[in-house]
């Protein structure tokens, strides 16, 4: 029969085996190839839609972002040769705004941004800013 010193000795073991047994990690990648693709889109390939603006507010706290929108940005990459964009665009509040602004146009396929505001209200150990982005927003014709 089974004594009390086999049980206690099988226990780290079958610790062991319910702890390792249990762990399902899962991966995605996607491997970076070193390919460049460029697209000649010229002003005759666009048809200018309206002038957006995007709003947002943002709150920190020691530097970290509270509250806001978490998962709904726009971003504009600067790529060389590309035209110049925001600088910063980082934060979670600009690009919220971001988002905001093409949210406007919902048919445009992009959007340049042309200014960016940020009004911040500092407090004791943190920060609100208002961000206001001024865009104006094309479609690419169809041919």
């Amino acid at each position: 029969m089974y004594t009390m010193k086999k049980i206690i000795s099988l226990f780290p073991v079958l610790l062991m085996i319910i702890i390792l047994g249990s762990c399902t990690v899962y991966k995605k990648s996607v491997p970076q190839a070193g390919v460049q693709a460029q697209v000649n889109i010229n002003l005759n390939d666009l048809e200018y839609i309206k002038d957006v603006k995007g709003t947002a507010t943002q709150s920190y706290v020691l530097g970290l972002p509270i509250g806001g929108t978490k998962y709904k940005s726009g971003v504009v990459a600067n790529y060389a040769g590309s035209l110049p964009s925001l600088p910063s665009v980082s934060e979670r509040g600009v690009n919220t705004a971001m988002y905001n602004a093409l949210q406007s146009a919902s048919d445009a396929d992009f959007i340049l941004p042309l200014s960016m505001e940020i009004q911040s209200n500092r407090m004791f150990m943190g920060r609100e800013d208002s961000i206001v982005v001024k865009a104006k927003a094309f479609k690419i014709k169809k041919q």
